[in-house]
């Protein structure tokens, strides 16, 4: 987008006292390049009905109102869309604007575009205020593209027009929040979707709204050195033409461009820390396209072989793709002009999808085939699927906006499986994540992660080209609630917390039964499962299981499930103790004493008390892992002392919440500069909050460093210590407390 084509775009005039026909003219020459003869009609055909519809409505600008379903068909026409989609865009305000139903377009049209047009009604129709407005549209958007991405290309379509002519709209508050909600929802969709035009538009268009003033700076500066663009670039084109020529490349052409009055805004903002335009050096670029890929390995090799290349600035995503499939190479050099200068190489099919992401993927036939997206575009569309689907309220508003800052905004990592499979993550992922996008039964098994050969813990955050290798154990599963602070992505939690929920329901029913069996046995009555249990016989698995469960949550009790199968015995029972019997009681302090221990959230597990310090109700515990099984120690025992961290565990009578641990740790160090920051960077990455530390110098260049802190899960700490003594050799554990 060059600066008189972005000015052209600004300078919208009313299509007033003329006949829309004219736009539709403009729209059926564009569709005869590409579409069958026979479907042509089929356009005539829908703005007709829209025209008629329509029929007295207009624009705040003062226009026709059939001029914006046309003016956005004209924007539409440039990713060469089926006939469906361009019915669905001249009719897609009927429905909502004109007492058309759904039913009344399939009858003149089909059901599919009926059905277009109804998606567009949901995505449109938000009556929420604010940010739920932005929430709920997110929602209606991602459930319609997970359906049929023809909704979307129409609706950013439509939203292109409308930011060409929010200037017309009378009220500035409402200006500003289309903008904002243009930049928070569309412009980001685009992106993904690598509608670069679109993107461009809705972006530009915004930020003028949004930050005019900064606008105006930047778009005068641009017309002042670049309005005859033509012949800035010229000179680039020119010099690359010759020069790739001479060297024998066939068949390629080369292309100028100047860098968006946004773009530009972008990077003083957020590179330069300035308002001084002149200080971005790479306004100017060029692009090489050419027939084959080899082709473009070729040009790279000639451009650093006459121009100096900045070596940080080589991208290759022809050998690894974007998340919206847009593939280039792209390099910056010096020598070309006084300034550096960025050229990109791609072939031709790469070109097309660099201008039109994801629809370049359509194939436009007679039979009009369906959509076709590349493998990371339907997953990220399943995944979107998966964050609307899980997001049901607007109490819930605060896990989707997290959910979707993660899945859908963020900037991307790319990693490498031992065998050479590209792993797409959000960035900040941890190796816990990476484990969860290969494979279930990886994550469910984890032991450790194997990083450039290197072992690294389930809190590391690993960087794009990593190569990773997942280690795991056999025939036992290691997942469980601690490792949800190891996760960064919204699947990988979701997947896990689903795991656990049903892993500690089947924990739960187990302890119920052996409940159950208790209570049977103060009224002397066949315990569950025996060969006289009558319980077994009257319910199902599954109602027993419901019962249960409601025991559980106290909405029912034991007595009231085992009355309803023995209501003789029970009444007996009562009517014998009423009258006086002796009837067993346990002592509800010897109760509490045996109540299960709960060990790193696993009810199941076998243990036993230490027999030093003999653990009491009430008593704060943890537990220790051993030769001989797990060992349940209180915390003030002797025996926690001098045990590593690595083999303990979080441990809790059960009915009880999570023990929260203190730690006192005290080490001897190295006392060179920058050592205690590099310490609390570590602490930083693991998550550990710091409550105390204290700094003490020593003789011979060392220093006593002792700190606190607090956590669930003690592992953890070992993990800290480990990357410690890595990170500097002179560590030493002095003194170690834990309460």
């Amino acid at each position: 987008m060059d600066v008189k084509e972005l000015e052209k775009f600004f300078d919208y005039k009313p299509f007033i006292d003329q006949d829309p026909q004219i736009i539709l003219d403009t729209i059926l020459y564009e569709a005869k390049k590409y579409l069958p003869a026979d479907q042509i009609s089929g356009i005539q055909r829908a703005y007709e009905y829209a025209a008629e519809k329509h029929q007295w409505q207009f624009r705040l600008s003062g226009e026709l109102y059939i001029v914006h379903p046309l003016r956005a068909t004209v924007f539409l026409m440039e990713i060469k869309p089926d006939l469906q989609t361009i019915q669905t865009c001249l009719l897609h305000d009927v429905i909502e604007d004109c007492n058309v139903s759904e039913l009344d377009i399939e009858k003149v049209f089909g059901a599919e575009v009926a059905g277009l047009c109804e998606w567009m009604v949901k995505v449109s129709k938000i009556k929420y205020k604010w940010e739920d407005r932005h929430l709920e549209t997110l929602k209606k958007t991602f459930l319609a593209m997970a359906r049929d991405l023809r909704v979307i290309f129409v609706k950013l379509a439509d939203r292109v027009h409308n930011i060409q002519t929010l200037y017309y709209h009378p009220n500035p508050v409402k200006r500003q929040k289309i903008a904002q909600e243009t930049m928070k929802i569309f412009v980001p969709i685009a992106k993904r979707l690598g509608l670069y035009h679109y993107q461009l538009y809705l972006e530009n268009g915004s930020f003028k709204v949004l930050e005019e003033e900064a606008f105006i700076d930047i778009f005068a500066y641009l017309k002042k050195y670049f309005g005859d663009w033509e012949k800035y670039t010229e000179r680039g084109i020119k010099t690359l033409t010759t020069m790739l020529t001479k060297e024998g490349i066939e068949h390629f052409e080369v292309k100028g461009r100047i860098k968006s009055p946004y773009r530009i805004f972008e990077k003083l903002q957020n590179r330069y820390k300035t308002t001084e335009i002149s200080t971005v050096m790479d306004l100017l670029a060029y692009r090489v396209i050419t027939q084959t890929v080899s082709d473009c390995y070729m040009v790279l090799g000639i451009i650093h072989k006459y121009y100096t290349p900045l070596i940080k600035k080589i991208k290759d995503y022809i050998a690894v793709q974007k998340f919206n499939g847009y593939q280039s190479i792209h390099t910056t050099v010096l020598g070309m002009f006084r300034f550096p200068t960025e050229i990109q190489i791609r072939t031709h099919e790469m070109d097309e999808v660099a201008e039109f992401g994801v629809a370049a993927h359509f194939a436009y036939t007679e039979h009009n085939a369906p959509v076709k997206v590349s493998q990371q575009q339907g997953d990220w569309i399943k995944k979107l699927q998966t964050v609307v689907n899980d997001y049901t309220t607007l109490d819930d508003k605060e896990q989707f906006k997290k959910d979707l800052n993660i899945e859908i905004f963020e900037k991307r990592i790319f990693l490498y499986t031992p065998q050479g499979d590209v792993v797409e993550l959000p960035a900040g992922s941890t190796v816990l994540d990476f484990a969860f996008a290969v494979h279930s039964n990886i994550w469910l098994s984890f032991k450790n992660a194997i990083v450039n050969w290197e072992i690294k813990p389930i809190s590391y955050i690993p960087q794009t080209w990593d190569v990773i290798k997942i280690n795991t154990f056999k025939n036992k599963y290691s997942a469980n609630k601690h490792r949800l602070e190891f996760l960064h992505t919204s699947g990988a939690k979701n997947n896990m917390t689903k795991f656990l929920k049903g892993q500690q329901k089947e924990q739960l029913i187990v302890q119920a039964l052996q409940e159950l069996n208790h209570h049977l046995k103060n009224f002397w009555l066949p315990l569950f499962y025996s060969s006289a249990d009558l319980i077994n016989k009257k319910y199902s698995k599954e109602e027993i299981e419901k019962k249960l469960l409601a025991i559980l949550d106290k909405k029912e009790n034991y007595s009231q499930l085992i009355k309803s199968v023995y209501p003789k015995e029970v009444l007996a029972y009562q009517t014998h103790a009423h009258m006086g019997a002796k009837i067993t009681q346990n002592d509800p302090h010897e109760h509490t004493s045996t109540l299960p221990v709960v060990v790193d959230g696993d009810t199941l597990i076998n243990y036993y008390f230490c027999p030093e310090c003999q653990p009491k109700p009430g008593e704060k515990i943890i537990a220790k892992t051993w030769k001989d099984g797990i060992k349940i120690h209180a915390v003030h025992c002797k025996g926690t002392k001098t045990i590593s961290f690595d083999k303990l565990l979080e441990a809790h009578r059960l009915g009880e919440s999570d023990n929260i641990y203190k730690i006192w740790l005290e080490f001897s160090m190295s006392s060179k500069s920058g050592k205690l920051m590099a310490m609390m960077k570590l602490f930083s990455e693991l998550h550990i909050p710091v409550l105390q530390v204290t700094m003490k110098n020593l003789q011979e260049n060392m220093s006593l460093v002792a700190f606190e802190t607090e956590f669930s899960n003690p592992g953890k700490i070992a993990f800290l210590l480990n990357s410690l003594k890595r990170s500097d050799d002179s560590l030493k554990v002095v003194k170690k407390n834990i309460t």
